[in-house]
């Protein structure tokens, strides 16, 4: 079983030094370590329902014999406990004896043994024909395992860690978060952490391994984040995590960090806009953020270190150097909605999702149509807002299926080569109704996309602009209908990938598109012919239309919007952009100081009286 590593692991890896100056192509070491000190008097028995095996894993020291092991076996359920046990005995003596020299007499076999101690008081041995299942698991709190004449006791399935890590990359002035973690048996939130630096301080990570044994670990803290300072700059990082499940403790485990802590990379452009966003948005008041934060799936390849973002140095374009940026960035910003786009799948569920939920925010995430393993996040405060509903919709899908656009894909048949077009194009349209807390007659529609790319596709990108306000117009309908006393606002963010001048921009904010628009012909052989598009809701863009959102060595425009309904809420507040000179001082985005080719949009809104 995956859940049954030896309690003593070593993962081998290719790290990069976390420093702004380091050699490229470096290998070094990382190490996930269970800690030794299992405690001893323990037997770690783990079954899952319907397996033909039973695991067990216990602690023997045995100074005389020069035994401190921990032992592992995998015996099938319906072995007979005779055969378990002198397999365990012949397990320990084997290991005393290859301690000893050739001419050494052989040590005797160390006695093992299972009692039953059921009624109170009373002990004695199991019939060797008892099942392993039965006498590890069935009826394992009435049993004990004796060797050498201790006492064992049985744990079924106690919490345990599988998977954690920490990033390659740790920086002073960042925060720090175990990733990947990974339980069985237990609640992840209900987990512990203990931080730790190493007193002493190292010029490289082989300097360090070199010298393990030296060391002695300073507590820094406890909790899930642990804050980096300019302190630790040159030490080790540990934590030690134990898993928890109400009383119930598992086995803790170490995790030393496959970096030494360096320099940030200093001050931020977001940290100049962190001053604006100090406290969160006042009463009736909505902090709301759109953010593409650049997919890893898309940073990583070939093409994107080599052309489209040549300009990042490779430790920057790194997801671990990225999303440490990026949570502190966002966080900063003490959003009350936050709508990302272009989401690692990964990301969002080890990285962003627990990181944001220890800071009172709950997260929705939906992955594009197909196979593609990003999508979009809505992201919100839950001391503000309560979720009442979410939907996802794949546009595509919708188009063909849902009878509000029967007529409009029957529009499309004619024309062979733009409907394969679109059903080909995995964009989603994730939809949230959101309560608020502070006044429940309050409720908001918010939607969240990332519109199709390609530059001869605003045809494209019109329809599917039509496609989501005609979703948002049936939910916000049904909710009328169902609660009429309700006062409901909509939001509408992402990464449009339109500048202003283009169709999508017009439909939303003139409310209309003819069936003569100019972007109905973007690309001649796919011309959409007899469609027009309107929509019913006075919408407006938010943070206006800066001179760019997007902005790379091969185009710079505004992509981003959050659109929000003129008559249900006032702007109240927008967060000044980076000035051009922070933009370009690296040439372009991204950089060691923007973590995404985008820049996010920050506003607050106020809702109107009703």
């Amino acid at each position: 079983m995956l859940y049954l590593a030896r309690l003593r692991m070593v993962l081998r890896r290719k790290v990069v030094k976390s420093s702004l100056k380091f050699a490229q192509n470096r290998r070094l070491f990382s190490y996930m370590t269970r800690v030794y000190a299992m405690e001893p008097k323990r037997v770690l028995v783990f079954y899952e329902e319907g397996s033909e095996s039973v695991d067990i894993s216990f602690r023997y020291m045995n100074e005389a014999r020069q035994i401190d092991r921990i032992f592992n076996l995998k015996r099938k359920k319906e072995e007979e406990i005779a055969a378990v046990l002198n397999r365990m005995s012949a397990n320990i003596s084997n290991v005393g004896n290859k301690k000893k020299k050739k001419k050494e007499v052989p040590s005797e076999l160390v006695p093992v043994g299972m009692v039953a101690t059921s009624p109170p008081n009373s002990s004695h041995s199991l019939p060797g024909e008892t099942s392993c299942f039965d006498a590890f698991v069935q009826y394992a709190m009435n049993h004990n395992l004796v060797i050498g004449g201790e006492n064992y006791f049985l744990d079924v399935n106690p919490p345990v860690v599988q998977r954690a890590e920490l990033p390659k990359c740790i920086m002073a002035g960042f925060s720090l978060s175990v990733s990947r973690l990974k339980t069985l048996y237990c609640d992840k939130d209900l987990c512990t952490f203990q931080w730790f630096k190493s007193d002493l301080k190292f010029d490289s990570v082989k300097d360090a391994q070199g010298r393990l044994n030296s060391i002695k670990w300073l507590e820094k803290g406890k909790g899930y984040i642990m804050e980096i300072t300019n302190e630790d700059i040159g030490s080790l990082i540990k934590v030690a995590i134990t898993p928890c499940l109400n009383e119930r403790s598992g086995e803790p485990v170490e995790i030393l960090s496959p970096a030494l802590v360096s320099a940030g990379p200093g001050e931020c452009p977001f940290d100049r806009r962190h001053q604006y966003t100090k406290e969160y948005a006042g009463e009736k008041c909505l902090r709301v953020i759109s953010y593409n934060i650049l997919a890893d799936l898309y940073a990583s390849t070939e093409k994107a270190r080599t052309y489209l973002f040549a300009t990042c140095p490779p430790y920057a374009m790194d997801i671990d150097y990225r999303k440490q940026l990026l949570l502190k960035e966002i966080l900063g910003y003490n959003g009350d909605i936050i709508c990302l786009q272009e989401v690692d799948e990964k990301v969002f569920e080890y990285d962003l999702e627990p990181v944001l939920k220890s800071r009172g925010y709950e997260s929705c995430y939906d992955a594009k149509g197909g196979q593609v393993s990003e999508g979009i996040a809505m992201i919100f405060q839950k001391s503000k807002l309560r979720l009442l509903e979410r939907n996802r919709f794949v546009l595509s899908e919708e188009l063909q299926t849902n009878v509000l656009f029967k007529e409009i894909w029957e529009k499309l048949q004619c024309n062979k080569t733009l409907k394969e077009r679109i059903e080909q194009r995995s964009t989603t349209f994730q939809v949230s109704i959101m309560e608020s807390v502070e006044d429940p007659n309050k409720l908001l529609v918010i939607g969240n996309t990332h519109l199709y790319f390609h530059p001869n596709a605003d045809h494209i990108r019109m329809l599917q602009g039509g496609i989501c306000m005609q979703i948002l117009k049936q939910v916000i309908c049904l909710y009328q209908a169902k609660h009429p006393e309700k006062d409901i606002g909509l939001l509408f963010c992402g990464d449009f990938n339109s500048t202003p001048e283009f169709g999508i921009f017009r439909f939303l904010t003139t409310q209309f598109v003819s069936t003569d628009d100019v972007d109905w012909n973007s690309c001649p052989e796919e011309l959409i012919k007899g469609i027009e598009l309107h929509h019913d809701f006075e919408m407006d863009s938010a943070c206006g239309c800066p001179p760019y959102t997007n902005y790379t060595v091969g185009f710079n425009g505004c992509l981003d919007y959050i659109f929000y309904q003129t008559d249900k809420f006032t702007v109240k507040q927008v967060i000044p952009m980076p000035s051009h000179e922070e933009v370009i001082e690296n040439i372009a985005l991204p950089s060691i100081v923007f973590p995404s080719d985008h820049i996010p949009l920050i506003a607050d809104l106020e809702f109107r009286s009703s």
